[in-house]
């Protein structure tokens, strides 16, 4: 029978050495053979081994110090030590040292198939335990993903294809789509995993904040600067950055953010002292970059070096399968946290949720549920729990406004922004994704009409 696993020998008796060579290759082991440390160390620097089987006396180099030159390379290599019973002392000395067993002379063939079986038993039990976390990590990692279609499928294989390599990623989608949480699921599955996860919304930020929030700043560099901080790069050392809405970086900082990428250093704003890191970058847009490119927003060298690697997430109307799903998902959720008994949707809702266009993909459809949840006082959601754009006949495609021709543009304007806050449950941030404009701006337009200037 197979056994699968190579079992390196040392042993300068060459009768006893070939003796356990055909005993143990009977028993369906791989084997070597060596006489002494030195060319059993040569061995393992060009073979793979499961087990050393190994002689206490050795010439030259004696069996103490093999094992501590092998523990050197392997610490977890099962090393089995092969001693007269005058020798028990040493015997221990080497179990002390890193031996896994030692078997006293001479050599009783039971008692070494039994040793050999229980480190054999051992390790296939640790492959499986490892490969089970391999697994539950692959698995957890789209753990917030909610869909089986073929777009999702695609979607998850590249995750899984991109993750492992160091290179930079571009996350492409429309607002709303999950950006961040395929960030989330590529550190999950990368080397940098044990690292940080760091993320900086640029959009929200102008030039200056976002350069001192992505590089840090020393005190008294500007105004207000009253202590040294550190900025995003630093804080993801060894671990991984998520620039979402990286289009909104000014010229400028893309020129900083190219020399970071490139060569790993920089200077706190403010500083003179260079900084080096070592960070996976992943980056978001819900823009075409080459459409900025070829219009002078974003640099041409900056796009290359961000766009090594590209995942496209697709909006919710191109994967209508799903929404059934994620509808329970967040049915579940918000009834959970508001400890309330309902069952499902009815048939009506059903059909009102798939032929929505969602021009505000997962996350629009997560808001519409929350709220549908919190007014219900039933255990079945219905029409009437439902955000209006989405009830009214003949808006599925177009939900937000039904003006007149002629409408003043400041009416217009009025009525995008207050539907689309009213859209994502008064949130300024969503609602400035959405409309593709700053959270400053929404802030300022709301505060000028309620102070009626």
């Amino acid at each position: 029978m197979k056994n699968h696993q190579r079992i390196l020998v040392v042993e300068d008796d060459k009768n006893s050495l070939s003796g356990l060579l055909k005993l143990l290759q009977r028993e369906g082991y791989e084997t070597s053979g060596a006489i002494s440390a030195y060319e059993a160390l040569a061995l393992m620097e060009t073979q793979h081994y499961d087990i050393v089987l190994s002689d206490m006396k050795l010439p030259g180099l004696g069996a103490l110090s093999l094992i501590d030159e092998i523990r050197k390379k392997d610490t977890e290599i099962p090393i089995v030590i092969m001693t007269a019973y005058s020798s028990i002392e040493n015997a221990v000395a080497a179990i002390k040292r890193g031996a896994e067993e030692y078997l006293t002379k001479p050599l009783n063939i039971d008692a070494l198939k039994r040793t050999l079986k229980k480190i054999g038993e051992r390790q296939l039990l640790l492959k499986e335990n490892e490969a089970l976390k391999v697994r539950l990590e692959k698995k957890n990692a789209f753990q917030e993903f909610i869909g089986n279609t073929k777009e999702m499928r695609k979607m998850f294989s590249t995750i899984r294809d991109v993750a492992p390599s160091t290179a930079t990623v571009l996350i492409c989608g429309e607002t709303g789509v999950g950006k961040e949480l395929v960030a989330q699921a590529v550190h999950r599955l990368s080397p940098q995993k044990g690292g940080p996860f760091t993320v900086l919304h640029c959009a929200a930020l102008a030039g200056g904040v976002l350069e001192s929030e992505l590089f840090g700043h020393d005190k008294g560099s500007f105004t207000g600067a009253l202590y040294t901080r550190k900025g995003r790069f630093e804080m993801a050392h060894q671990g991984t950055l998520f620039l979402d809405e990286v289009s909104e970086m000014s010229l400028q900082v893309q020129v900083k953010l190219l020399r970071v990428i490139e060569t790993g250093q920089f200077e706190r704003v403010g500083g003179e002292v260079t900084k080096e890191v070592d960070v996976r970058l992943l980056a978001a847009t819900n823009k075409d970059l080459t459409k900025e490119v070829a219009e002078g927003r974003f640099r041409k060298d900056l796009y290359y070096r961000i766009n090594v690697i590209k995942i496209d997430i697709p909006p919710l109307r191109d994967r209508r399968d799903d929404i059934p799903l994620l509808t329970d998902y967040f049915l579940i959720h918000y009834a959970q946290k508001n400890t309330k008994n309902i069952k499902g949707v009815s048939p009506e809702v059903m059909k009102l949720l798939k032929d929505y266009n969602w021009p505000g993909n997962v996350r629009e459809l997560e808001n519409a549920i929350e709220r549908a949840v919190v007014l219900s006082k039933k255990n079945v959601i219905e029409t009437e729990h439902l955000p209006s754009n989405l009830t009214h006949s003949g808006e599925t495609t177009s939900p937000y406004l039904q003006l007149r021709v002629g409408t003043p543009l400041k009416d217009v304007e009025k009525e995008v922004i207050l539907k689309t806050l009213e859209l994502t449950g008064g949130s300024k941030t969503d609602a400035a994704k959405l409309l593709g404009v700053s959270t400053r701006k929404i802030e300022y337009k709301v505060k000028e009409w309620e102070t009626g200037q």
